[in-house]
């Protein structure tokens, strides 16, 4: 048994271990990205620790219009496909989406507010607060690191662009309205880093020149926020990222009405960069959040995204309580705080931190049994589809790119060495039929071949008895071998009978005869070769075959000669017989096959002299010539009739006596068929003797009379 593999098994292997190693080799970061989104949402700690999941469990924030009024938002990012609309920009900064200093920053806010995941069942990516509410963009913020935050002219036009954004979002159904930082106290990085107090009597960068020109608002920022309080919109704002700097007051945080959120991190410990200020109204968690950027993902730290996960809570108070006012969402919130510090309104923590659950509780409290939800009576809407493959970073296109060429070359290098090797065991395996087919014998000589010196036209029908098995003569005799027997020697005048079995004349064949037979029956399948069917020639029916020229195949070669049984004696006559009937046709019959001559004369005459057996003799009407003695004609019955005595018997004549044909009558003088006696005349079978009647068989002539 071979212990080889199948090559069909190997071939498959090799691919699939090379396509295996293709495919952990290409995608390696692609793989680092996936599983860093199936990540994102193990890593939201706070949607436990705040009971956001337990309060989504009422509402998500369903019929509920969110305006985030931030550094623009990335609508194709799949944690927020089909639920940004994107909104005016009114920095006058000219970028558009896609742009290096566009949507980074807001992007990441809107995740935390909106998130809805993505993936199978939407379990993988970020899972905002109020992920089924519309969130409107509008960009009136710059993100960190943008050249025109050094522009004076440019940084002093925000407070403006921020009180539009206001009116803008009021006038376009917002509900709630997510401020952003105070552009003249820090810019909009992802991580809160703090601004130092200038150095006394120290020139003052352009950016320092650009902040102190945006710092402190305006009054048509003032009159926004009123505007909007007035409205029954909702507004929240980040304290401010400057505790660990010059901690100065924030804008638009610290107008009256609005909620300002400071941030907190796992711990629920208050972070360092979280402003001070007694206008903070409650905390959030804000630090080591994971957010969506347009790349992918990122770690965000500080109070706007603090800002960002209130806003998701009033959100979902507004769903739950739409008839509540600005000032009853803010004391819901702050009535139903944790953690709350003794020192909480004087350091900057407010009256305590944020929960989701219990400030649905509180808001239900508020707003008694006379409310009703703010999508009641409205038609259902279905959650953005999300993408069914998850979002990959620009940057990890071309090193995925370069893996995959490289990956591809590889595969075709392991191909082509299996390739050749199939090519080669395929030319080797054809090469072993071929030897094999060439050391085969042939599975029968024609019996025309053997018979080198006999007759061409041999009948063909020899061949079958030319090699037979081993086999006993008979049941009670003995057995001898028989091999390969030649062919009865005979010429083209007629065969003669030989005294081997199936016409053997016990020579030995010649050895070139002997080694082209096989010791086995020419009738037995071939196991090889096959051996062609003869040609048939003409249509059906098909033409008469031409008359043999030679003698069958029992009439040349006789069977063995049997062990003769011990003859039967006869009973012997009373007295000798005078010549019978069976006598003259035995002599009759002896001129016969004396003419024939085509019987072995020396067999038959050695079969015939054999005593105590008796001959047999074929009845042959065409050969017969002897003739019998007819009864007499028995007459038509009648009352006093006797029965007719029989005519002595006539001697036969024998052909010799025969008249010679030529002295027949000719055809033309025979009698006319009219002339014939009518059947009518004949003897009618009820003139005939009764059986009764008939002689007694004592009493019929002998044969031999």
């Amino acid at each position: 048994m071979s212990l080889r593999f199948p090559r069909p098994v190997i071939l498959a292997t090799a691919i699939g271990v090379a396509v295996t190693w293709t495919a952990f080799s290409v995608v390696p970061a692609f793989a680092d990205h996936v599983r860093q989104a199936d990540q994102v949402r193990q890593g939201e700690w706070w949607l436990s620790a705040l009971h956001v999941t337990q309060a989504q469990q009422a509402t998500q924030g369903e019929g509920v219009t969110i305006a985030l009024l931030d550094t623009g938002v990335d609508p194709k990012q799949p944690d927020l496909a089909g639920s940004v609309i994107p909104g005016p920009d009114f920095t006058n900064s000219g970028e558009k989406l896609g742009s290096q200093f566009y949507g980074i920053h807001g992007t990441a806010m809107a995740s935390l507010i909106v998130g809805h995941g993505h993936g199978s069942g939407n379990a993988d990516g970020v899972l905002g607060v109020a992920p089924a509410a519309k969130l409107i963009s509008v960009r009136v913020a710059l993100d960190a690191g943008d050249p025109l935050l050094e522009d004076s002219s440019a940084a002093a036009d925000l407070p403006g662009a921020i009180a539009a954004g206001i009116r803008y979002a009021v006038s376009n159904g917002a509900q709630v309205i997510d401020l952003p930082l105070d552009p003249g106290q820090s810019v909009n990085n992802l991580v809160a880093t703090p601004t130092p107090a200038p150095a006394p009597n120290a020139p003052m960068t352009p950016l320092e020149t650009a902040q102190q020109a945006a710092a402190g608002g305006s009054a048509a920022e003032k009159s926004a926020v009123a505007y909007a309080l007035s409205k029954g919109v909702v507004l929240v704002a980040p304290g401010g990222d400057n505790g660990a700097g010059t901690d100065d007051p924030n804008f638009p945080a610290s107008y009256p009405g609005v909620i300002s959120v400071g941030a907190f991190n796992s711990s629920f410990t208050k972070a360092a960069f979280s402003s001070h200020q007694s206008y903070v109204t409650l905390t959030a968690a804000g630090s080591g959040m994971t957010a969506a950027i347009p790349t992918g993902y990122t770690t965000v730290s500080s109070t706007s995204a603090a800002s960002a996960i209130v806003t998701g809570m009033a959100a979902l108070i507004k769903s739950g309580y739409p008839e509540l006012t600005p000032a009853q969402i803010s004391q819901a919130m702050t009535t139903s705080t944790v953690f709350r510090p003794a020192n909480g309104m004087s350091d900057g923590s407010g009256h305590g931190t944020a929960d989701a659950a219990r400030a649905l509780i509180a808001a239900k409290s508020i707003a008694g049994h006379g409310l009703t939800r703010a999508d009641a009576g409205a038609v259902s809407r279905a959650q953005p589809a999300a993408p069914s493959v998850p979002f990959i970073s620009q940057a990890l296109a071309p090193k995925i790119k370069r893996d995959g060429l490289i990956s591809g070359a590889v595969l075709l290098v392991l191909l082509v060495p299996i390739i050749l090797y199939a090519l080669l065991r395929r030319r080797r395996r054809k090469a072993k039929q071929s030897a094999r087919i060439e050391h085969e014998p042939v599975a029968r000589v024609p019996y025309a071949a053997q018979n080198s010196g006999g007759d061409s036209q041999a009948d063909p029908m020899l061949q079958y008895f030319a090699t037979v098995p081993q086999q006993a003569e008979n049941v009670s005799g003995p057995q001898q071998p028989v091999g390969a027997a030649p062919h009865a020697a005979a010429g083209p005048a007629g065969r003669g009978r030989g005294n081997g079995a199936f016409g053997d004349n016990g020579q030995q064949p010649p050895e070139e005869a002997t080694a082209r037979r096989f010791l086995r029956s020419p009738l037995a399948p071939s196991r090889r070769a096959a051996v062609r069917p003869p040609k048939v020639s003409g249509t059906p029916p098909w033409e008469p075959a031409p008359m043999p020229d030679t003698e069958l195949p029992w009439a040349a070669s006789p069977p063995p000669a049997l062990p003769r049984r011990a003859p039967v004696p006869l009973p012997a006559p009373s007295a000798p017989p005078a010549e019978s009937l069976w006598a003259r046709a035995a002599a009759s019959a002896a001129p016969v096959a004396a003419e024939n001559g085509k019987a072995d004369g020396a067999g038959a005459a050695a079969d015939a002299g054999e005593p105590g057996i008796r001959p047999i003799y074929v009845w042959n009407p065409g050969a017969n010539t002897e003739t019998f003695d007819t009864f007499p004609s028995v007459p038509s019955r009648g009352s006093a009739a006797e029965p007719a005595q029989p005519e002595p018997a006539q001697s036969s004549a024998g052909p010799e006596d025969w008249p010679d044909s030529k002295d027949w009558a000719e055809a033309k003088d025979w009698a006319e068929a009219k002339d014939w006696p009518d059947s009518k005349d004949w003897a009618d079978s009820k003139d005939w003797p009764e059986p009764k009647d008939w002689p007694e068989p004592k009493d019929w002539p002998h044969p031999e009379d």
